[in-house]
């Protein structure tokens, strides 16, 4: 992994690691000292596991719809130091989710 300087503001750095790898961000917020972004779709979602990895946890949002959640981190800063990044993205309880979604829960 590349070594990046950066804050460690939760949403800086966030949006530094997001930068480095091309990912998108949508909403982004912090709370506490973790990045919490939230993403248009699943497909965004799987963008965020396939450059950083991680594990994912779902769980159902109300009605018909599930929260899936990716919990990764950001690039290591020089001091090797991480700030953990919590990718949210909501999808129909019945629709079909990619398996590299699915083989990442947790």
């Amino acid at each position: 992994m590349l070594a990046i300087r950066t804050s460690s503001d939760p949403i800086t750095a966030a949006r530094v690691t997001a930068d480095l790898h091309g990912l998108p961000t949508g909403r982004l917020i912090a709370r506490d000292t973790a990045a919490h972004i939230f993403t248009a779709d699943v497909y965004e979602l799987r963008a965020w596991i396939n450059a950083l990895g991680g594990f994912v946890t779902r769980q159902r949002a109300g009605g018909a719809v599930t929260l899936w959640t990716l919990h990764t981190h950001t690039e290591p800063r020089s001091d090797g130091s991480t700030t953990a990044v919590l990718v949210h993205a909501l999808s129909l309880a019945d629709e079909d989710i990619h398996p590299d979604i699915t083989e990442a829960v947790a």
